[in-house]
């Protein structure tokens, strides 16, 4: 008797069978091992959305990713080849596999690609993670030339270890006890004016783990530099110093307790790489395991589980009393703001499944447009320009680095325009700008063009009017070159058209506005500088002014205070009462 279920299995194992052989026969025909390349093994280097991976080649025609992570990009993402690194040569480069990282996050994924027919090993010096959309680098690696060099560079974001210390703050560690170091990154989907503080509390404390603790407080610079700092907590206060004799109390630098001229060296965290991406801050730090400050830090056994204890907060800058960066309370709860737990150095721990994903990705200066005050716009150097890879110089508005501009509806725009005469300034719907026709695609124009340059002898003046048919994103550009500037944000209606008048201060980093009424007047300052406050004082100077003091709590409400001050110190600055209305 015919059995049409048995007959239909049969076929089906059949062709699942041919199937698999037709694979690995395809696969082991055309791929040979004549590569000097084979078994060659790097990660990637961190550029955007937050890219690790370990990448290794197995043959004449595929490779290996592994420990995989990446946030979600564009729907046009993939491996891309280029005969070098600079931005001339990257963007010149081309696809390696037909493989596409689509609008997924990926999180430790491990996966085998297949380089395409015509692409041979010997093509390819440079390997990136490329959006072809946005000419975007989001990771890339080096491979040597002819195999002289099987041994990859250094990369800074990959460890042996990770912890996680919370929702959004990670410490990463790779341990060598042979040569008494070991090496932290600290790792926090935080602010750029928030510090990362970790490290060992007193082995001989049971309660308040805080005193007698040896950590490294990370943060970064307003210019966006990366430091750390050797930190020893003597009370749950922030660092305070005595007048009469010098001596210091609370949460502070090492340094700040005595100085070293008795030779010893009391900073012994060494800075090794930091960076801030995707509104993640990154540092990478190496600290001994046993150093020869026996008062200030604490020795680290390697193979016994001690106690670690972190915090998240915001970092003050150095002002004319104290020189340093000093750690404010970090606030919050629990196991969200600070926490301890028990480690093993030495135990391999990985349990950070994915990459960190920030609420607020941007961390690009933003410019407010006013209508009474032209916007300077120069080149300079590209120092963290926010879409790389990049031309070495890039556009400046006020100082500011490729700076998101926000413009308003119905409110001309005024640009100053001195960037040389070699570039020239245009307002674009082109997201990478340079003349878009000229790559067959399509662009408007809303403003500027060949003319629109010059220098600061003779600067061009370009006005640009955004009107209701402006689309809300818009981009300052270079009509000669790709990838010199930024986003304009398009808005209804703001400050500007509130209050009567307007000025710059601070070298053009707060905008003050204000109104005089009949019996009254009406205030505003917005300020540029990403700071835990502002704060707006009348008077001849600082001591006997009133000031106006504005910042966003931790619930993210605006608050404001007002004070009298009469002296420089903390201590002479006194709240007041003031009749205040429409705060």
């Amino acid at each position: 008797m015919y059995n049409s279920k048995s007959s239909l299995l049969l076929l089906l194992l059949f062709l699942i069978n041919s199937f698999i052989f037709f694979c690995n026969a395809d696969s082991g025909a055309k791929c040979s091992n004549t590569s000097s390349l084979i078994g060659f093994e790097s990660n990637f280097t961190m550029v955007q959305h937050q890219l690790r991976g370990h990448f290794k080649i197995l043959d004449d025609c595929s490779f290996q990713v592994s420990r995989f992570d990446m946030l979600s990009g564009s729907s046009d993402i993939v491996f891309w080849g280029a005969v070098a690194f600079d931005f001339s040569n990257i963007t010149r480069g081309f696809p390696i596999s037909d493989h596409r990282l689509n609008q997924t996050t990926y999180k430790n994924a491990s996966f085998s690609i297949q380089l395409l027919p015509n692409v041979t090993w010997d093509q390819i010096k440079v390997l990136s993670v490329w959006d072809v959309t946005t000419l975007s680098d989001f990771g890339h690696l080096t491979l040597p030339s002819n195999g002289s060099d099987l041994y990859p560079s250094r990369v800074h974001t990959m460890f042996d270890n990770c912890k996680n210390l919370s929702g959004n703050y990670r410490v990463r560690w790779s341990l060598n006890v042979e040569d008494n170091w070991i090496e932290i990154g600290l790792e926090a989907a935080t602010k750029t004016m928030n510090y990362m503080a970790f490290g060992w509390a007193n082995p001989n404390r049971t309660k308040e783990l805080m005193l007698g603790a040896d950590i490294a407080v990370a943060a970064f610079t307003e210019e966006g530099r990366p430091f750390v700092d050797d930190f020893y907590i003597t009370s749950y206060s922030e660092c305070m110093l005595h007048g009469k004799d010098g001596s210091a109390v609370g949460v502070c630098p090492d340094v700040v307790y005595e100085n070293t001229t008795n030779g010893m060296t009391l900073n012994n965290t060494k800075l090794v790489y930091g960076h801030r991406r995707d509104g993640v801050s990154f540092i990478r730090f190496r600290k001994p395991l046993n150093s020869s400050d026996d008062k200030y830090d604490l020795p680290v056994n390697p193979t016994e589980e001690m106690t670690v204890i972190w915090a998240l907060g915001l970092m003050k800058p150095p002002d004319t009393i104290r020189p340093y960066y000093l750690p404010q309370n970090h606030g919050g709860p629990m196991m969200v703001a600070y926490g301890h737990l028990r480690l093993n150095a030495s135990e391999n721990v990985d349990d950070c499944f994915g990459p960190l994903d920030a609420d607020d990705k941007q961390d690009q200066d933003l410019i407010i447009a006013s209508a009474k005050v032209p916007l300077v716009v120069t080149t300079g150097e590209a120092l963290h320009y926010p879409n790389p890879p990049n031309p070495s110089k890039v556009l400046y508005i006020n100082k500011k680095e490729a700076p998101v501009l926000r413009v308003e509806r119905g409110v001309p725009v005024k640009f100053s325009v001195q960037t040389g005469h070699n570039v020239a300034l245009y307002i674009t719907s082109d997201y990478l700008g340079g003349n878009a026709t000229l790559r067959n695609a399509t662009e408007t124009i809303y403003s500027g063009g060949p003319e629109a340059e010059g220098v600061m002898a003779s600067p061009y003046e370009l006005v640009w009017a955004p009107d209701r048919n402006t689309p809300d994103q818009v981009f300052y550009q270079s009509l000669y070159q790709p990838k010199m500037g930024w986003r304009v944000e398009v808005v209804d209606g703001g400050l500007s058209d509130m209050y009567n008048n307007s000025v710059f201060l601070d070298d053009q980093q707060v905008t003050f506005f204000w109104t005089i009424s009949k019996d009254s007047i009406s205030i505003a300052a917005r300020g540029e500088k990403k700071s835990g406050y502002l704060a707006i004082a009348f008077g001849g100077e600082m001591v006997n002014s009133y000031a106006y003091v504005g910042w966003i709590d931790n619930a993210g409400k605006g608050r404001l205070n007002t004070y009298w001050i009469d002296g420089k110190d903390a201590s002479n600055v006194h709240l007041t009462n003031e009749n205040l209305t429409h705060v």
